[in-house]
């Protein structure tokens, strides 16, 4: 889209031309949760939970978007973070089970979700309450992961 002058920047400040993206977003998302789904390997079923959140918060995202102004910036960051202290939390072995700097690694996450929140409204590119709703809506995979792992088990 940019390279064919669609938009002025990656981004999209017009929310009306955001749609494109969202979808191309959303379909590499379910052929990625296909894909992972019919494998059989080790830590399918973590992978392919983490592919469906993903698919269900850019969905509310896009749906979101088109009504109002949401920090996606913020929401990406925020689930990145969420979704790492959910790993290191719930998912024996993982590489920050053995790590003498897993805190730092995760306090540093929260210094990122706070800097990107603050960027995002230093720069006007956002107000706080669109930068805290991205930022609610991103840390929404911890929450998603943890009750699809009582559930079924992951």
């Amino acid at each position: 889209m940019r390279l064919e002058g669609r938009i002025g920047s990656f981004e999209i400040r017009d929310r009306a031309k955001r749609t494109e993206p969202f979808l191309v977003v959303l379909g590499a998302g379910g052929v990625a949760f296909a894909i992972v789904w019919g494998m059989e390997m080790t830590g399918r079923r973590l992978i392919a939970a983490l592919l469906g959140c993903h698919v269900i918060n850019t969905s509310l995202l896009f749906l979101i978007t088109t009504r109002w102004k949401i920090s996606v910036h913020c929401a990406s960051v925020a689930g990145a973070v969420a979704t790492l202290t959910f790993a290191h939390h719930h998912v024996p072995g993982t590489v920050l089970d053995a790590s003498p700097v897993d805190g730092l690694l995760l306090g540093g996450g929260t210094v990122l979700v706070l800097a990107t929140l603050w960027a995002r409204v230093r720069s006007q590119a956002h107000t706080l309450g669109q930068a805290v709703a991205g930022t609610g809506l991103g840390l929404a995979p911890y929450v998603e992961l943890y009750a699809l792992a009582q559930w079924v088990g992951l």
